[in-house]
């Protein structure tokens, strides 16, 4: 003779009634959140305002911006490889990139005040960012939005049809 099975009490089945619930609630708020389509314009001007906010804390403690030449520079990793097989950005396939490697002192000036941002913006028309340009005592923080910048980036140039390049000013 086998021994019946011991039955749950009320409260403990209510209880298996509403973790249940909760586990299927969290499983389809993960599905819907992995599934919702995001605004890359939105996310490449957040991107922008991260690593306005390093260059900032930079400044704050050296009394400065990171001194570098004029000219352009990478900012982060995971750029795709493109003209003379390195990773770069800006107009990553053409012949005015800025490559990676280049922009290393750049970067572990950054690195040394803060956590760098991460990732990189959606490419349009070959244009990819986020990128800084040195130059006339500004550095430029700029990154490639389709058919228009959101704020507080604001336009610095367009192709005339969906490319903008979409910029942060800071004075040196």
């Amino acid at each position: 003779m086998t021994e019946p099975r011991p039955r749950l009490s009320p409260a403990a089945r209510a209880a298996l009634v509403v973790a249940t619930v909760i586990i299927l609630g969290a499983i389809g708020f993960v599905v819907w959140f992995v599934n919702t389509p995001r605004d890359p314009n939105q996310e490449a001007t957040q991107r922008l305002q991260q690593w306005q906010q390093v260059f900032e804390r930079y400044r704050e403690k050296n009394g400065a911006l990171p001194e570098l030449p004029a000219g352009g520079y990478c900012l982060g990793r995971g750029f795709p490889t493109g003209s003379g097989g390195t990773a770069n950005c800006r107009d990553y396939a053409a012949s005015s990139y800025y490559t990676e490697a280049d922009s290393t002192p750049l970067m572990e000036a950054l690195a040394s005040v803060a956590t760098l941002p991460t990732g990189v913006s959606a490419a349009v028309q070959g244009t990819i960012g986020p990128y800084a340009e040195y130059r006339d005592g500004k550095v430029f923080l700029l990154t490639a939005e389709e058919g228009g910048c959101v704020a507080p980036a604001t336009e610095v140039w367009n192709d005339g049809t969906t490319l903008f390049v979409c910029g942060i000013t800071l004075t040196r």
